[in-house]
């Protein structure tokens, strides 16, 4: 296998990695906690789930084509939840991130490693 498939391949290997990590510790709490914050200074799961979504949805939609941040993103508006949503909500938000992501790296051929990404 050519050294720039080999590279492609282990950036997706490893982004599946850290997907199953967050995921296996996130089975771990129970579906009240994930809103809960330790004090009025930090972010609850859910928050951060929401932000690290957000996050990979406008970095990696046009990665190749247009800056990282993307003009309708309310970033500010991901450290906001209102109420208590459940833990369905919470990972549909998740994984609608992380298919953003996945589906540009599924996509990303060799010759796109030399091209210049803006973030």
């Amino acid at each position: 296998m050519p050294a720039a498939d080999a590279y492609l391949e282990d950036v997706r290997l490893q982004f599946r990695k850290l997907k199953k990590l967050a995921e296996d510790a996130l089975a771990q709490v129970k579906d009240e906690e994930l809103n809960a914050t330790l004090d009025a200074e930090s972010n609850s799961l859910a928050v951060i789930m929401r932000h690290i979504a957000g996050n990979l949805r406008s970095r990696f939609t046009d990665f190749l084509t247009t800056d990282g941040e993307k003009p309708d993103r309310n970033r500010d508006g991901e450290f906001e939840i209102d109420g208590n949503p459940g833990r369905a909500t919470a990972f549909a938000d998740w994984e609608s991130g992380w298919t953003r992501l996945f589906e540009t790296l599924n996509a990303l051929t060799p010759a796109d490693l030399l091209k210049d990404v803006h973030v």
